[in-house]
């Protein structure tokens, strides 16, 4: 990657957008969308860090897992790794009925609390992601 920097620059203003979105999936008690948009967020803005750094292609889609790389850089992602795991269970089972036991449903199946704290994580991530790269 030749420009590391504006590369973590697209993603992180997708990340930034993403998280507008959740917000209002949370407002409108769309949680499940909410937990997932939340993870992706949070994906996003860890892409981004990783490509500030000079990574040249970023294919997992674990935050716990970025996190661990993104800690050999910067020990301030240390402290978030706990609460970002929360965000790595909601990648499939918020999209997907068969990855809940039946005769749950995604939509049903969350909670405004589960998506406040999704989101607050999300958010977390973002702003320390953005203190790192802007």
């Amino acid at each position: 990657m030749r420009k590391p920097h504006q590369q973590a620059d697209r993603w992180l203003r997708q990340a930034e957008h993403d998280l507008t979105i959740a917000q209002r999936h949370l407002q409108s008690g769309d949680y499940s969308d909410c937990c997932f948009m939340s993870e992706q967020v949070a994906q996003k803005a860890m892409k981004a860090f990783l490509y500030a750094q000079g990574e040249r292609a970023v294919a997992e889609h674990s935050i716990v897992s970025m996190m661990k790389r993104a800690v050999t850089s910067d020990t301030a992602f240390q402290g978030l790794r706990e609460r970002a795991a929360v965000l790595d269970q909601y990648y499939i089972p918020t999209r997907y009925p068969d990855a809940l036991a039946e005769p749950a449903v995604p939509f049903e199946s969350y909670t405004r609390d589960q998506a406040s704290e999704a989101l607050a994580i999300a958010r977390e991530i973002v702003t320390l992601v953005t203190s790192k790269v802007r």
